[in-house]
């Protein structure tokens, strides 16, 4: 049954100015201040500790990767041991090889971060964090929780990615927003963002789409889609749920790309499918599912269940390898998947990418 804090599906577009100093374009439609703060369309079939799944109880470690480790004050996600111990960030780094003229090409940039060049020559970035957190709560942040720092760099430069035309941000947390990347990137970028978040972005682009949940712009030929997710925003100590947060759709030609951004599993999945139709490619996280994270975020079964609620032809998983922000081992999303994907038999194709590492989608459609 959908909550009553369905936020409705009457809200649209708001496109604003590209700097925040400057007078904002006019509002075409936006959400009313009385929703705030806004809410996930269902509830959560998590919201218990678990186990939900006997996967849930499977050790997936080495005993070599069992360092314990003791809990203390600074530590976010204690689950006993070292969760980086035994993993090797190099060894899931793939030589880069980014063309700037390739079409039907997804690349992985690490964590939530994609390069999506579609058949019609446009190029798209999701989610663009290539350095340590950003803003002053991302920084103090960082310098005292070692679970807020990366294991290794970005496998790309900004400066490697000048082509790209626009950006597709899923939430404003700050490993999917930075707004150093962004400057980084350049001023020459269109900007989408979840509607709210645009009070967020510093710096002067070509063009910022905020949107609301099922609403879309026209862009170069295609069709950008802002859809939900099952997840929530907060940027700094008291902005929780001041902005959207979501997953984005680009139908470009005959091909539909889904990004999910974090979310956890709900029926919005379904609801997705049913309203834009079967997905060529989704891309969907498997990280930080441990504990209370389950209902904001997908384990790796879990994800698989959304990509089949969509129907997707080919599922991409992200987020591992980055940083060790959830409870559990960087080195177990990987092995979960795989074994869920052996258990469950899935009637679509899974690609699991280096950093770095691209490949052609339309070779699997």
């Amino acid at each position: 049954m959908r909550a009553v804090k369905y936020i409705g599906l009457c809200s649209a577009m708001l496109v604003v100015a590209c700097n925040s100093n400057q007078t904002p374009l006019p509002v075409i439609k936006q959400h009313a201040d009385s929703v705030k703060p806004f809410e996930n369309l269902y509830d959560s079939p998590f919201e218990e500790l678990g186990p939900h799944h006997k996967i849930d109880t499977m050790d997936f470690l080495t005993p070599e990767e069992k360092k314990p480790i003791a809990d203390g004050f600074f530590r976010l996600a204690y689950s006993g041991i070292d969760k980086s111990h035994g993993y090797d960030f190099a060894e899931n780094l793939y030589p880069t090889s980014i063309n700037s003229q390739s079409r039907n090409v997804i690349t992985w940039l690490g964590h939530a971060s994609f390069l999506i060049q579609d058949g019609l020559g446009n190029s798209y970035l999701t989610d663009p964090v290539f350095g340590e957190f950003d803003g002053i709560v991302g920084k103090i942040g960082t310098m005292i929780f070692d679970e807020l720092k990366r294991l290794g760099p970005a496998p790309v430069e900004p400066k490697d990615l000048a082509f790209v035309d626009s950006v597709l941000i899923s939430h404003d947390h700050y490993d999917h927003f930075s707004n150093e990347t962004l400057s980084k990137l350049g001023e020459d970028l269109d900007i989408f963002l979840p509607l709210g978040m645009q009070s967020e972005l510093v710096g002067r682009y070509n063009n910022v789409y905020a949107l609301d949940w099922f609403t879309n712009v026209e862009y170069k030929q295609s069709t950008i889609h802002f859809v939900p997710a099952h997840h929530h925003s907060k940027r700094g100590i008291f902005s929780q749920r001041d902005s959207l947060w979501g997953g984005w759709i680009i139908k470009a030609g005959e091909q539909t790309i889904y990004f999910a951004g974090d979310t956890g599993y709900s029926p919005i999945f379904k609801d997705i499918q049913e309203k834009y139709g079967n997905m060529d490619v989704c891309m969907m996280p498997i990280v930080a599912y441990g504990k209370h994270y389950r209902s904001v975020h997908l384990s790796p079964e879990d994800a698989l269940k959304a990509a089949q609620d969509l129907k997707c032809k080919v599922f991409v998983p992200w987020g591992y390898g980055t940083w060790q922000l959830g409870f559990e081992h960087v080195n177990e999303p990987l092995r979960r998947l795989a074994y869920a994907a052996k258990t469950f038999k899935p009637n679509f194709k899974v690609r699991v990418l280096g950093m770095g590492e691209s490949f052609k989608f339309t070779e699997l459609l």
